[in-house]
């Protein structure tokens, strides 16, 4: 018996991606009339990079649809397919970049709209993303598929390397936006630390050569 976390897959993507809408409206089409779920399985194939983990890394993902959608009043429902893809490293990287911008996006801009209480969860956002970027994490997805080897031994990722290019150099103007609804919000307390992050960012811009 194996049991994992599911990831519900809203079918509604146009509402989520359109701006102007409310968030609550958009936390309502995240988790109902869900008729699809999903799990991912990281692993290596070929030879694991020790350098640079990102260059093999792989995900086997599993989509489960079911026969009606969720939530609802049976106490169980029947999964009518399960499909199984794996996704590349570059495409597993452009992914993760676009899940991180979109939540960068939403923290933003509920700090704007006061409606954000604490604004915790975005210096949490920010810092990790930051943080990580500084220490390699933005700059091995370069290493991996920006350099001239990957491009000549892959000419039909051409199109997916341009879309993570646009999604590094997205996550930075995003970044700088951040740390500007940060720097008007920030508490007296915390200004040391907002500092220390727009050091940080001048110190990522930099490795990235942006």
């Amino acid at each position: 018996l194996q049991i994992y976390a599911v990831t519900p897959i809203p079918e509604n993507q146009e509402v989520l991606q359109r701006d102007g809408i409310p968030d609550n409206i958009k936390s309502f089409y995240k988790v109902n009339h869900i008729w699809r779920f999903r799990y991912d399985r990281p692993f290596h194939k070929g030879t694991k990079d020790k350098e640079n983990e990102f260059k093999s890394l792989w995900v086997e993902r599993t989509t489960l649809i079911l026969v009606q959608s969720l939530p609802g009043i049976s106490r169980w429902f029947e999964v009518e397919k399960r499909e199984v893809v794996e996704m590349s490293p570059l495409e597993n990287a452009i992914e993760v970049l676009e899940n991180k911008n979109q939540q960068l996006r939403t923290l933003i801009s509920q700090c704007q709209t006061r409606q954000m209480q604490n604004i915790n969860p975005l210096t949490m956002c920010l810092n990790g993303v930051i943080d990580a970027a500084v220490n390699g994490g933005v700059a091995r997805y370069q290493e991996a598929f920006f350099v001239k080897e990957y491009i000549l031994n892959h000419p039909e990722d051409g199109e997916k390397i341009t879309r993570l290019r646009e999604l590094t150099l997205e996550q930075a103007q995003i970044l700088e936006f951040g740390l500007a609804v940060h720097e008007k919000v920030v508490p007296q307390d915390m200004r040391p630390l907002h500092k220390k992050l727009v050091d940080q960012f001048f110190v990522m811009k930099s490795s990235l050569g942006i």
